[in-house]
């Protein structure tokens, strides 16, 4: 499993973003990927798409503030940030999802860093439904009867480890680089949930299809 994540903020200061652009340059060659994302509740928005660069070591981990993207979809960090999402659709990679893969991208659509038909791609692997048959297999019975594994029982019944979902209730589209918004205690616990959610799916994902030997290091 990978070691260590580095989490990257897209957010509308400039000076972030000219940081992180050159530290899209190492996982150019990333084949496999883990995503997620979260949407406010009230109202129901869609507001943060979460993306790990999987690797042996260092898995580099995205969040990507849909909500504060620039309005201007010319401008470099819209193309910079629609280019890396070119670049996770494309047909020889594979990228892991807990759930639908369809209904969880699909409501990003109208913000213009993908289409539909970008992610109609074969190696969508929806990994609640994997786990599923997986765990049938492996113990001969499912607990969960006909319903689905969420993915905090998941992760206790096979490793037995508490995964924290408290924050999923937030409203993400206010941002996660605004501090005088929410404090840094508030900001942090955020952001380690977002990332936490990413790494949970990819360890998963290891334990059922034992991938790593594939990647390229």
């Amino acid at each position: 499993m990978p070691t260590l994540a580095e989490a990257i903020l897209r957010n509308r200061n400039k000076q972030n973003e000219l940081s992180t652009v050159p530290r899209f340059q190492a996982p150019q060659n990333t084949e496999y990927f883990t995503i997620d994302t979260e949407a406010d509740l009230h109202p129901k928005q869609s507001s943060l798409i979460q993306v790990e660069f999987i690797s042996q070591h260092i898995s580099t981990i995205i969040l990507v503030e849909v909500c504060r993207l620039p309005t201007d979809q010319q401008q470099l960090k819209f193309c910079l940030i629609k280019s890396i999402f070119k670049h996770i659709f494309q047909e020889k990679n594979t990228m892991y999802i807990w759930g639908d893969p369809i209904k969880e991208l699909s409501t990003f659509v109208t913000y213009g860093l993908f289409t539909s038909d970008e992610f109609q791609i074969e190696k969508l692997v929806n990994m609640q439904h994997k786990f599923k048959k997986w765990f049938r297999r492996q113990h001969q019975f499912d607990p969960t009867g006909g319903n689905l594994w969420g993915l905090q029982p998941a992760i206790l019944a096979t490793y037995g480890e508490f995964l924290d979902k408290t924050k999923t209730l937030n409203i993400w589209s206010r941002g996660l680089g605004q501090p005088n918004q929410y404090n840094n205690a508030k900001i942090q616990s955020m952001i380690c949930y977002a990332v936490n959610d990413c790494l949970a799916v990819t360890k998963l994902a290891h334990t059922i299809f034992c991938f790593f030997y594939l990647i390229k290091k």
